[in-house]
């Protein structure tokens, strides 16, 4: 196995959302286990400690917040971080009590994945190393940044020294969450023990930290990876640039000095994957799976460009072959989902992914794919349950909710789909989907003026389906008969989906209805070329013939739809209209038996308008 920071961690822009995983991060919700108390109680031991963890923020060029991690004080105006948080950082800042002060990169020790930043006007009491490894059961404190939320504390036990590429790590079982990387492992006696990792994804409360013991070593093997950091300096820099070319190049040029090195390959693979070239990324992949067996993060780049190959079956095969390395991965069950969900297998798929948000309940991947999935099957219980979680996960994420906007939606809960709309809205007040699914709500509520306005406030932004606003509008101007400009609207939507039925036979009801028949009766008999089983198309062939005054055509276009579904009650009433105009009172007769079965109230009526006058005759 790998060291655990060869791989930088980063966003998968093309994994599955709309088009691959959503951009966002998954939120991982650590798992709280019973732990042993602390001979000195944990609280008592947090005071003197929380002043030697700081909050660590990693900021734009503007001053924008981009990231927050942790960051231990190791000496006068001195912290130490991981290296990857803070590589390529435009600007770092360190929270001290009421103060900002700004951290600069001073030693990388990028093997270790252990930085040393300078901050000048840092004030406190640097910690006290350990200078051994700790025993297996032995009592730990973990103090942090956990999730951005301030610097606390959580409490467990060192479960094993492990070995990762050639060095020890302290396992252990304090939970830990985003944010918690660069805080501090700690004895019973307030002594450092270790620098806290990225909680891994592989199990529940599996937990990591580099030994206090390698702080010291840092400055000493940052002068002789020069040649490493300014590589991997060079090429983060790229990456943040999105400059995928030249960071082909560069790694490229890596493999073949350093062919044993998976981190080269990796970066290749990535930035072939970045250009979409999926053959040299698969390449390239499969080069550092060689170097690196069992590596979650290359084996799931790895069936990412197979999926996208279209190589489904090698994918899945990638995925599992991932389960028997690391079982509880959270990350491989989601990809496996994704998978089988591209093999249109739904309940696999299901399955998958439900067994990776019982694993990382906050996992914005899994919950994504699972909610959508469900929503794809009409379960929209589990899908609106799923895109709330992700709302809550993510508040500030205009995704969710407009996808939770539209599950309500679709889910006939007009209400809270205006009010998912209107959340949405206030966080952002120009996004156009939120003025969409407002309009929409809005119109299916029966406020259909209010709808119509904010419809056109989502076209004047540029949602991102055009054409469902035009599909809304169209519907809206048709409830409130304004055909001309629903005619319109749904030429609109013709635009973006031309080929689409639905779209063609709105249009058509639309130009039927506002008195355009010639047009409306072409579109309906080109669709019945092309969908002669389809009883609406018939249908409405015989309402426009009707309403030219075609009686024979309309009688044999009605017959017809009738005969591919009979339990229509409107049409046998438009039929037994069509018998009377023709005069055949025989067949008005049979059409109103046939009405009274499936709709009395109508019956009652026609036998009074069309009935009554024949057998008055008699």
């Amino acid at each position: 196995m790998l060291p655990v920071q060869v791989f930088p961690r980063r966003r998968c822009p093309r994994c599955p959302r709309a088009s691959g995983w959503p951009g966002t991060r998954a939120l991982l919700l650590f798992l709280s286990v019973a732990q042993p108390a602390f001979a000195a109680s944990p609280q008592g031991l947090f005071e003197p400690l929380a002043g030697q963890v700081r909050e660590l923020e990693v900021a734009a060029a503007d001053g924008r917040l981009l990231a927050t991690h942790s960051a231990v004080i190791v000496d006068a105006e001195r912290v130490v971080v991981q290296c990857d948080l803070v590589e390529g950082a435009p600007l770092l800042r360190l929270r001290a009590t009421s103060r900002t002060l700004v951290a600069r990169p001073l030693h990388a020790d990028v093997r270790r994945n252990l930085c040393l930043l300078d901050v000048p006007g840092l004030s406190g009491r640097p910690v006290e190393l350990a200078t051994a490894l700790p025993s297996a059961g032995a009592r730990v404190l973990a103090v942090s940044n956990a999730l951005g939320l301030g610097i606390g504390v959580s409490d467990g036990v060192v479960a094993a020294i492990r070995e990762s590429g050639g060095e020890a790590l302290i396992q252990h079982t304090a939970p830990v969450a985003p944010g918690s990387e660069g805080g501090g492992l700690f004895d019973e006696s307030g002594r450092l023990l270790g620098v806290i990792r990225y909680r891994r994804l592989d199990g529940q409360n599996v937990n990591f930290a580099a030994p206090a013991a390698w702080i010291p070593e840092i400055a000493a093997r940052a002068a002789a990876q020069t040649e490493l950091r300014e590589w991997r300096g060079q090429a983060a820099a790229f990456e943040r640039d999105a400059r995928w070319a030249e960071l082909a190049t560069h790694a490229a040029e890596r493999t073949r000095r350093a062919a044993d090195e998976p981190e080269a390959w990796f970066w290749l693979a990535w930035a072939k994957e970045a250009q979409r070239d999926w053959p040299a990324a698969e390449q390239a992949y499969r080069e550092a799976a060689r170097r690196a067996a069992g590596d979650v993060t290359v084996g799931l780049g790895l069936a990412r460009a197979r999926i996208n190959l279209d190589r489904l079956d090698e994918a899945l095969a990638t995925a599992r072959q991932l389960l028997a390395v690391q079982a509880e991965d959270t990350r491989v069950w989601a990809m496996i989902g994704w998978i089988e969900i591209r093999r249109k297998q739904p309940q696999a798929a299901a399955t998958a992914l439900d067994e990776a948000i019982r694993l990382a309940p906050w996992n914005t991947t899994a919950l994504y794919l699972s909610a959508t999935l469900a929503a794809d099957h009409g379960d929209w219980p589990k899908a609106l349950r799923l895109f709330r979680q992700l709302t809550r996960a993510e508040p500030a994420n205009a995704l969710w909710w407009i996808k939770l906007a539209e599950a309500q939606y679709r889910a006939q809960d007009y209400q809270r789909a205006l009010n998912a709309a209107e959340k949405l809205l206030a966080l952002s007040p120009e996004h156009a989907d939120g003025w969409l699914w407002k309009g929409a709500a809005l119109s299916a509520l029966g406020r259909r003026k209010e709808g119509i306005d904010a419809l056109r406030a989502a076209l004047a932004r540029g949602p991102l389906s055009p054409a469902w606003a035009w599909i809304f509008l169209g519907n809206t101007y048709y409830a409130l008969r304004l055909y001309p400009e629903a005619i319109q609207a749904y030429r609109e939507v013709a635009k973006f989906e031309a080929q689409a039925e639905s779209v063609q036979d709105s249009l058509g009801v639309a130009l039927k209805d506002g008195g355009q028949f010639d047009e409306a009766l072409r579109l309906f008999e080109a669709a019945r070329l092309k969908r002669p089983e389809d009883p609406f198309v018939w249908r409405q062939v015989g309402y426009v013939n009707g309403l030219m005054g075609r009686s024979e055509p309309m009688i044999a276009a009605l017959e017809q739809s009738l005969r591919l579904d009979p339990k229509q009650a409107r049409v046998w009433r438009a039929l037994l209209e069509g018998y009377h105009a023709a005069g055949r009172p025989e067949d008005v007769r049979r059409a109103y038996a046939k009405l009274l079965e499936l709709d009395p109230g109508q019956a009652e009526k026609a036998y009074h308008d069309y009935l009554l006058p024949y057998e008055a005759g008699r």
